[in-house]
Protein backbone atom coordinates (compact mmCIF):
# COMPACT_ATOMS: atom_id res chain seq x y z
CA UNK A 1 0.00 0.00 0.00
CA UNK A 2 1.56 3.25 -0.82
CA UNK A 3 1.81 6.19 1.63
CA UNK A 4 0.99 9.85 0.85
CA UNK A 5 3.91 12.21 1.31
CA UNK A 6 1.07 15.16 1.79
CA UNK A 7 -1.84 15.68 4.11
CA UNK A 8 -5.01 17.48 4.73
CA UNK A 9 -4.25 17.99 7.80
CA UNK A 10 -1.39 20.65 9.30
CA UNK A 11 0.37 19.24 12.29
CA UNK A 12 1.89 21.37 15.26
CA UNK A 13 3.65 19.56 18.32
CA UNK A 14 4.66 20.99 21.75
CA UNK A 15 5.74 19.62 24.87
CA UNK A 16 3.28 20.18 27.25
CA UNK A 17 -0.42 19.39 27.67
CA UNK A 18 -1.16 23.45 29.05
CA UNK A 19 0.98 24.73 26.26
CA UNK A 20 -1.56 22.51 23.84
CA UNK A 21 -4.45 23.67 26.16
CA UNK A 22 -3.57 27.41 25.31
CA UNK A 23 -3.78 26.73 21.72
CA UNK A 24 -7.28 25.21 21.87
CA UNK A 25 -8.54 28.14 23.88
CA UNK A 26 -6.97 31.09 22.98
CA UNK A 27 -5.24 30.00 19.11
CA UNK A 28 -1.18 29.76 17.93
CA UNK A 29 0.69 33.39 18.70
CA UNK A 30 3.19 33.70 17.04
CA UNK A 31 6.58 33.82 18.47
CA UNK A 32 10.64 34.91 17.35
CA UNK A 33 12.39 31.69 16.53
CA UNK A 34 16.06 32.28 15.70
CA UNK A 35 17.06 31.08 12.50
CA UNK A 36 20.05 30.32 10.72
CA UNK A 37 19.96 32.51 7.17
CA UNK A 38 21.94 32.29 4.74
CA UNK A 39 25.38 34.03 4.66
CA UNK A 40 28.96 34.25 6.19
CA UNK A 41 27.42 35.61 9.89
CA UNK A 42 25.54 32.47 10.67
CA UNK A 43 27.92 30.47 8.93
CA UNK A 44 30.20 31.79 11.61
CA UNK A 45 27.71 31.50 14.58
CA UNK A 46 26.90 28.23 13.82
CA UNK A 47 30.45 26.78 13.71
CA UNK A 48 31.21 28.68 17.39
CA UNK A 49 28.44 27.23 19.13
CA UNK A 50 26.66 30.78 18.67
CA UNK A 51 22.98 31.60 18.55
CA UNK A 52 21.66 33.20 14.70
CA UNK A 53 22.10 36.60 14.50
CA UNK A 54 18.26 36.99 13.83
CA UNK A 55 14.38 35.93 14.49
CA UNK A 56 11.53 35.55 12.62
CA UNK A 57 8.20 35.69 14.15
CA UNK A 58 6.14 32.79 13.10
CA UNK A 59 4.10 29.50 13.90
CA UNK A 60 5.19 26.41 12.52
CA UNK A 61 3.12 22.86 11.22
CA UNK A 62 4.76 19.92 9.33
CA UNK A 63 2.33 18.69 6.05
CA UNK A 64 3.02 14.76 6.66
CA UNK A 65 0.49 11.93 7.32
CA UNK A 66 -0.09 10.27 10.48
CA UNK A 67 2.16 7.57 9.23
CA UNK A 68 5.12 9.81 9.14
CA UNK A 69 5.31 12.22 12.07
CA UNK A 70 6.93 10.00 14.41
CA UNK A 71 10.27 12.29 13.79
CA UNK A 72 8.12 15.18 14.73
CA UNK A 73 6.95 14.01 17.82
CA UNK A 74 10.68 13.01 19.30
CA UNK A 75 11.87 16.73 18.19
CA UNK A 76 9.32 18.90 18.52
CA UNK A 77 7.18 17.32 21.67
CA UNK A 78 4.58 14.59 22.34
CA UNK A 79 1.51 16.91 21.80
CA UNK A 80 0.26 17.79 18.66
CA UNK A 81 -2.88 19.24 17.13
CA UNK A 82 -4.03 17.94 13.61
CA UNK A 83 -5.72 21.14 11.53
CA UNK A 84 -7.63 20.57 8.32
CA UNK A 85 -5.31 22.21 5.29
CA UNK A 86 -8.24 24.07 4.31
CA UNK A 87 -8.43 25.79 8.19
CA UNK A 88 -4.65 26.79 7.30
CA UNK A 89 -5.01 28.31 3.84
CA UNK A 90 -7.77 30.19 5.07
CA UNK A 91 -5.15 32.12 8.13
CA UNK A 92 -2.60 32.67 5.40
CA UNK A 93 -0.74 29.64 6.33
CA UNK A 94 1.67 28.38 3.71
CA UNK A 95 4.95 26.21 2.59
CA UNK A 96 8.19 27.46 2.63
CA UNK A 97 10.75 27.58 0.30
CA UNK A 98 13.39 25.19 0.18
CA UNK A 99 16.67 26.26 -1.32
CA UNK A 100 20.36 26.16 -1.42
CA UNK A 101 23.60 28.14 -1.47
CA UNK A 102 23.71 27.14 -5.17
CA UNK A 103 20.62 27.23 -6.56
CA UNK A 104 19.31 29.32 -9.31
CA UNK A 105 16.70 30.77 -7.24
CA UNK A 106 18.75 32.11 -4.12
CA UNK A 107 21.08 34.54 -5.68
CA UNK A 108 18.20 36.67 -7.62
CA UNK A 109 16.75 36.81 -3.80
CA UNK A 110 19.90 37.98 -2.57
CA UNK A 111 20.48 40.48 -5.78
CA UNK A 112 16.99 41.83 -4.89
CA UNK A 113 17.21 43.04 -1.07
CA UNK A 114 20.69 44.16 -1.61
CA UNK A 115 19.44 46.71 -5.03
CA UNK A 116 16.38 47.59 -2.53
CA UNK A 117 18.34 48.57 0.34
CA UNK A 118 20.71 50.72 -2.07
CA UNK A 119 17.46 52.36 -3.48
CA UNK A 120 16.03 52.88 -0.26
CA UNK A 121 12.82 51.16 -1.69
CA UNK A 122 10.98 50.25 2.06
CA UNK A 123 8.16 48.46 -0.09
CA UNK A 124 10.27 46.21 -2.50
CA UNK A 125 12.14 45.61 1.18
CA UNK A 126 8.97 44.74 3.06
CA UNK A 127 8.12 42.56 0.21
CA UNK A 128 11.69 40.78 -0.20
CA UNK A 129 11.26 40.37 3.61
CA UNK A 130 7.95 38.66 3.83
CA UNK A 131 9.42 36.06 0.44
CA UNK A 132 12.80 35.20 2.73
CA UNK A 133 10.72 34.26 5.67
CA UNK A 134 9.69 31.76 4.06
CA UNK A 135 12.67 30.43 2.62
CA UNK A 136 14.73 27.56 4.22
CA UNK A 137 17.96 25.61 3.69
CA UNK A 138 17.05 22.20 2.16
CA UNK A 139 19.79 20.82 5.25
CA UNK A 140 22.11 22.99 7.94
CA UNK A 141 22.14 24.01 11.48
CA UNK A 142 19.45 24.51 13.46
CA UNK A 143 18.79 26.85 17.14
CA UNK A 144 17.75 24.24 19.15
CA UNK A 145 16.51 23.90 22.99
CA UNK A 146 20.04 26.36 23.44
CA UNK A 147 22.38 25.09 21.38
CA UNK A 148 23.62 23.88 17.92
CA UNK A 149 22.23 20.64 16.20
CA UNK A 150 24.12 20.58 12.76
CA UNK A 151 23.05 18.74 9.68
CA UNK A 152 19.49 18.92 10.10
CA UNK A 153 17.38 17.55 6.61
CA UNK A 154 14.82 20.35 6.96
CA UNK A 155 13.56 19.30 3.38
CA UNK A 156 12.04 16.43 5.59
CA UNK A 157 9.80 18.37 7.40
CA UNK A 158 7.88 19.84 4.64
CA UNK A 159 7.43 22.87 6.51
CA UNK A 160 4.43 25.40 6.31
CA UNK A 161 4.22 28.42 8.70
CA UNK A 162 2.79 31.87 9.15
CA UNK A 163 4.65 34.96 9.09
CA UNK A 164 2.54 38.09 10.64
CA UNK A 165 2.08 40.93 8.11
CA UNK A 166 3.96 43.72 10.31
CA UNK A 167 3.53 47.30 9.49
CA UNK A 168 7.23 47.70 10.24
CA UNK A 169 9.18 45.01 7.54
CA UNK A 170 12.38 45.20 10.38
CA UNK A 171 10.40 43.38 13.11
CA UNK A 172 10.06 40.66 10.35
CA UNK A 173 13.90 40.16 11.39
CA UNK A 174 14.46 40.66 14.90
CA UNK A 175 18.69 40.72 15.79
CA UNK A 176 20.09 38.71 18.25
CA UNK A 177 20.72 41.84 20.88
CA UNK A 178 16.91 42.31 20.57
CA UNK A 179 15.25 38.94 20.35
CA UNK A 180 17.98 37.94 23.50
CA UNK A 181 16.83 40.99 25.62
CA UNK A 182 13.40 39.68 28.12
CA UNK A 183 11.80 43.09 27.75
CA UNK A 184 11.70 43.85 23.91
CA UNK A 185 11.00 40.27 23.32
CA UNK A 186 8.26 40.40 25.98
CA UNK A 187 7.05 43.23 24.59
CA UNK A 188 6.55 41.77 20.57
CA UNK A 189 5.05 38.60 21.72
CA UNK A 190 2.38 40.64 23.96
CA UNK A 191 2.29 42.77 20.19
CA UNK A 192 1.89 39.44 18.23
CA UNK A 193 -0.57 37.81 21.05
CA UNK A 194 -3.06 40.34 20.61
CA UNK A 195 -2.89 41.19 16.72
CA UNK A 196 -2.06 38.09 14.99
CA UNK A 197 -3.54 35.07 17.17
CA UNK A 198 -4.57 32.17 14.88
CA UNK A 199 -8.19 31.14 16.14
CA UNK A 200 -8.88 27.37 15.85
CA UNK A 201 -12.65 26.05 15.59
CA UNK A 202 -13.59 22.44 17.00
CA UNK A 203 -14.64 21.86 13.01
CA UNK A 204 -11.34 22.08 11.85
CA UNK A 205 -9.76 19.71 14.39
CA UNK A 206 -8.65 16.52 12.83
CA UNK A 207 -6.40 14.90 15.59
CA UNK A 208 -5.39 15.90 19.39
CA UNK A 209 -1.95 13.91 20.14
CA UNK A 210 -0.96 13.06 23.34
CA UNK A 211 1.27 10.80 25.37
CA UNK A 212 -0.55 8.25 27.30
CA UNK A 213 -3.67 7.41 28.77
CA UNK A 214 -3.88 9.81 31.88
CA UNK A 215 -3.65 12.57 29.54
CA UNK A 216 -6.23 11.64 27.31
CA UNK A 217 -8.79 11.65 30.82
CA UNK A 218 -6.65 15.08 31.52
CA UNK A 219 -7.32 16.64 27.86
CA UNK A 220 -10.79 15.01 27.65
CA UNK A 221 -11.94 16.84 30.52
CA UNK A 222 -10.56 20.30 29.54
CA UNK A 223 -12.43 20.33 26.13
CA UNK A 224 -16.17 19.43 27.88
CA UNK A 225 -15.46 22.76 29.63
CA UNK A 226 -14.13 24.70 26.77
CA UNK A 227 -17.00 23.15 24.20
CA UNK A 228 -19.66 22.19 26.03
CA UNK A 229 -22.53 19.56 24.86
CA UNK A 230 -22.02 17.58 21.18
CA UNK A 231 -19.08 19.44 20.43
CA UNK A 232 -17.27 18.58 23.36
CA UNK A 233 -18.02 15.13 22.71
CA UNK A 234 -17.25 14.72 18.92
CA UNK A 235 -13.74 16.63 19.68
CA UNK A 236 -12.72 14.40 22.45
CA UNK A 237 -12.64 11.57 19.47
CA UNK A 238 -9.70 12.97 17.67
CA UNK A 239 -7.89 12.04 20.70
CA UNK A 240 -4.85 9.72 20.28
CA UNK A 241 -1.95 8.83 21.88
CA UNK A 242 1.52 8.68 20.61
CA UNK A 243 1.67 4.55 21.77
CA UNK A 244 -1.18 4.29 19.66
CA UNK A 245 0.31 5.81 16.61
CA UNK A 246 3.39 3.80 17.35
CA UNK A 247 1.76 0.99 17.19
CA UNK A 248 -0.32 1.72 14.01
CA UNK A 249 3.26 2.35 11.54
Amino acid sequence: MSVNISSSVLFHFTRKLEYLKSILADGFHPRYCPEYMFGGRDAAAAKNNVCPAQAIPMVCFCDLPLALIGKHLKEYGNFGIGLTKHWGIRHGVGPVSYTHDNSQNHFPLSRMLWNARAAKDEAALYNLRMMTAYVKPIRGHAWRRGKVKSDVHFYDEREWRFVPPLKDGKDLFLPRDEYQNHSIIAAKHEHLKEYFALKIGPESIQYLIVPNEREVLNLAGFLKELYKGQTATLVTTAIMTTDCISDDI
